[in-house]
């Protein structure tokens, strides 16, 4: 079929509308996608994307915080770092992100004392921040410290033998102590026999199983510590001595279940003790929130809430249901229920209570948690499973600092390919066998095809 020139000219005015707009519909998406930006993150773990607990935590970010990142261009760190904060920028709008060259902003560097290349200074409602060893753990905790409104006061009671914030032996706490004052907090000890009262100032008091016992006056403030409103965490394990604690007991209607918490299923885990609660499903909290790996509580004991009308209970730490209470010798081989007094689980190893108080002509809620346990934070035990992210929520539960939860940084499982023997076998015949001679035949069926020819 043949066509006049007026059906030519209509299909090129056709295709010339088509192309237009084809071209202004690229440059739309591309207008959106630059404005709108929509990545997807395909490795496992979502390891090149920012984690729920730094999303969750952005969110908190209510006024302008300015990330400022020192680094010369020859730093091969430049691009993966500035990827870095432009995640972060697209998660919170609030975030305002800049790359300068330290050698062209020598007063910068005087002003905030900047010392090395790739550091990160935060600045956030007149507070700052720096950072010159650069992770999403590392800036989000950072991030977390700024966002506290003032600093809060973690006060260790001592001088009955508790276990040190300080000490660098096993059983104490100076790793804990270290990864608190890393997110913001000030870590003090007190000894009431010095000082005899306790700091209007104190955010959280611990009292971490005292070895001897509190002077009656000394439970006497702490008493009234208590029902004052003060936040208070009690690590109670089997080894603390009960003189005088009863009575602190009765003022949190809690008591102590007789013996050690013996847990088979540390034995499948391949622990050579009997006498480790392990703990892998916890119970919807605060504390426990997102938790997603097991956790360790060596020589434990359980706990009895009594019922009180002015405490909101809940159980935040239990041990398996085929755990016991064992009241007997933890030598040889050891039965359930061989003595009357052993107790089967769940059993509460963590108790979280909560009333409204009134304080100076205002509402608040007094907060309060007892474990069990006092060796899972020890600087023995803190690197096993989730001890330490409960340890560090526990403390941010109890300040009221109920967004802001630790954030871990995330493993990433496919960095390493993992092949059975037969796998690898299979590889190996195929390209060092079958490939080539699939090859090696194909080429000849060609070349005897074109002899022929």
């Amino acid at each position: 079929m043949k066509l006049n020139a007026l059906a030519r000219l209509q299909i090129r005015i056709q295709s010339g509308v088509f192309l237009l707009l084809f071209i202004a519909l690229l440059a739309v998406l591309a207008w959106l996608s630059n404005r709108y930006p929509v990545t997807i993150d395909m490795s496992a773990n979502q390891r090149n994307s920012l984690s729920q607990e730094t999303s969750r935590l952005l969110e908190s970010v209510d006024y302008p915080l300015q990330l400022t990142l020192f680094i010369t261009p020859r730093n091969n760190r430049k691009q993966l770092l500035e990827t870095l904060f432009e995640r972060y920028r697209q998660l919170q709008p609030n975030i305002r992100f800049q790359s300068l060259n330290p050698d062209l902003h020598p007063d910068l560097l005087r002003a905030h004392d900047i010392r090395f290349d790739g550091e990160v200074l935060l600045e956030y409602q007149g507070r700052s921040e720096k950072i010159a060893q650069v992770s999403e753990a590392n800036l989000s905790n950072a991030v977390q410290r700024l966002l506290r409104q003032g600093e809060r006061w973690l006060v260790f009671l001592q001088g009955h033998g508790e276990r040190n914030p300080y000490g660098e032996a096993n059983h104490d706490y100076s790793l804990f102590a270290t990864q608190l004052a890393s997110k913001g907090y000030a870590v003090e000890t007190l000894n009431l026999t010095q000082t005899g009262a306790i700091a209007d100032n104190t955010d959280v008091l611990v009292l971490a199983s005292p070895r001897v016992a509190l002077l009656p006056g000394e439970i006497t403030i702490l008493r009234d510590y208590i029902e004052g409103g003060g936040n208070f965490l009690w690590f109670a394990d089997p080894e603390q001595v009960t003189d005088g604690l009863e009575l602190l007991g009765e003022s949190l209607a809690v008591g102590f279940v007789p013996g050690i918490i013996v847990d088979p299923n540390g034995q499948l885990l391949g622990l050579d003790r009997v006498d480790f609660a392990v703990i892998g499903e916890y119970p919807r909290h605060p504390v426990t929130h997102n938790l997603n790996s097991l956790s360790l509580f060596p020589q434990a004991q359980g706990l009895e809430f009594y019922g009180d009308d002015r405490w909101q209970r809940q159980n935040i730490l239990q041990s398996d249901a085929h755990s016991w209470s064992e009241t007997g010798e933890l030598q040889g081989e050891i039965f359930k229920g061989d003595d009357d007094d052993e107790i089967s689980g769940p059993l509460t190893i963590g108790i979280s209570l909560a009333r409204q108080h009134e304080g100076d002509g205002e509402q608040f809620e007094q907060r309060v948690v007892i474990i069990g346990d006092a060796d899972f934070l020890s600087n023995r035990y803190l690197g096993n499973g989730s001890n330490l992210e409960i340890g560090v929520n526990l403390v941010n539960w109890l300040s009221h600092d109920d967004r802001l939860i630790s954030i871990s940084p995330r493993p990433a499982p496919d960095t390493r390919l993992e092949l059975s023997t037969q796998q690898q076998l299979a590889i190996a015949i195929f390209f060092l066998l079958a490939l080539p001679l699939g090859l090696l035949v194909s080429g000849l069926r060609i070349w005897l095809k074109r002899r022929k020819r």
